[in-house]
């Protein structure tokens, strides 16, 4: 409940403040209600367009528990000042950090970040690794950054650093080197690679190449990734062992006729002694010009460790006027081994979503699914969104 007050008083006074300035103030707020648990998101954004260098945004979670009283956590609370001209900015609060290779952290903190002229950027973050309802432990603190440099518009490379500690021990600490090209506007490369410092070895690497033109597109990528090493060090599953996860794979996308999209993908994997893949296809049809109605079909097969199945999904959405919009979804996936669980797993989504103004959008859908957990569920999430723009008063 604290965190309701602490939400509806700073949206309060923000509303307050600035109809005494007489300033045009840009509201937006999401709502997300789920029968799952149940639990629901709240997301909250303010800005100024007469002080568009400062805005503020919150996400946070509610949930229902076994016992009498409602909990909930604030996921997201931050402030940005930014310059503009420049793209150099400072946040503070809780914030997700994410630099070039290194791994996303969740953190009670500050993020800075400097543009210079030449290309450079300077990026520092540093504060505490979250823990619930914005408690913190003693020595626990997490600080890192990057710098990066653009030559143009045909490269951009970055070196990034992490360091975290806890009760005053060193938890991680991850280096990482990140790199994207673009010496023709039909080819482009990007990889990134981080190293866990602690036990000198690969953590998550990426690397890909692609041709592209107006209507077609065809990437190879590979990928590394150890579940080891992305796992703070004195956590005990890091020294049970390490099954690093190698993919190779390729993906083309074909815009065959002006309304028909043709995407494929597939992929081999192997971790430790597992080896597998998976792909895809799929066809999507534009039923108007602008996209804004669409019809598909999808076949999927997967086939690595414990997953081996076939699925085909059907895809349609579209708008029915006044407003409105419906969307569907039918999903039919036949496994290898069904487990008792019947030879077809299906699973379907219907939604429909309608925005009677501006300022406001609502939306319903439903689920219902049959698989290997369960002989049958059925969810439903509903989601609400307001926006707030008040005009500037005529002097």
């Amino acid at each position: 409940m604290r965190v309701w007050v602490a939400l509806l008083a700073g949206s309060a006074a923000t509303v307050w403040a600035h109809g005494l300035r007489a300033d045009p103030l840009r509201l937006r707020g999401d709502a997300l209600v789920q029968t799952r648990s149940p639990v629901g998101i709240v997301m909250l954004r303010g800005e100024d367009r007469l002080t568009p260098w400062v805005d503020a945004e919150t996400v946070t979670w509610l949930g229902v528990t076994d016992t009498p009283s409602a909990t909930g956590d604030v996921l997201t609370l931050s402030v940005r000042a930014r310059d503009v001209a420049s793209g150099s900015e400072v946040r503070a609060g809780r914030m997700i950090t994410s630099m070039g290779a290194i791994r996303p952290l969740h953190l009670d903190g500050a993020r800075g970040q400097v543009r210079v002229f030449g290309g450079t950027t300077a990026e520092a973050f540093g504060g505490f690794p979250v823990v619930r309802r914005f408690d913190y432990k003693t020595f626990d603190w997490a600080a890192g950054g990057r710098l990066g440099q653009t030559i143009g518009d045909r490269a951009a490379l970055g070196v990034a650093y992490l360091h975290r500690r806890s009760d005053g021990q060193r938890y991680d600490e991850e280096a990482g080197a990140d790199l994207a090209l673009t010496p023709a506007p039909w080819f482009t490369a990007a990889g990134r690679m981080a190293m866990d410092l602690a036990t000198r070895g690969p953590t998550d690497g990426l690397a890909s190449v692609s041709v592209q033109n107006k209507d077609l597109r065809g990437e190879l990528f590979t990928t590394h990734r150890s579940p080891g090493r992305l796992l703070p060090s004195t956590s005990l599953f890091s020294v049970l062992g390490d099954y690093a996860s190698t993919s190779v794979g390729s993906s083309l996308r074909w815009r065959a006729f002006p309304r028909l999209e043709l995407l494929a993908t597939g992929s081999a994997q192997r971790q430790g002694d597992e080896i597998g893949g998976q792909g895809f296809g799929r066809a999507t049809l534009a039923l108007d010009d602008d996209w804004s109605g669409t019809t598909g079909v999808e076949v999927r097969r997967v086939d690595f460790g414990g997953a081996r199945w076939t699925g085909a999904r059907t895809i349609l959405g579209l708008p029915i006027g006044a407003g409105f919009r419906i969307a569907t979804e039918l999903e039919l996936v036949v496994p290898d081994r069904p487990r008792g669980r019947g030879a077809v797993w299906p699973w379907a989504l219907a939604a429909i979503g309608y925005r009677p103004s501006e300022a406001w959008d609502v939306a319903l859908a439903m689920e219902a699914s049959s698989g290997p957990e369960y002989t049958g569920e059925l969810h439903g999430l509903a989601r609400a969104t307001y926006t707030f723009e008040r005009p500037r008063r005529k002097p």
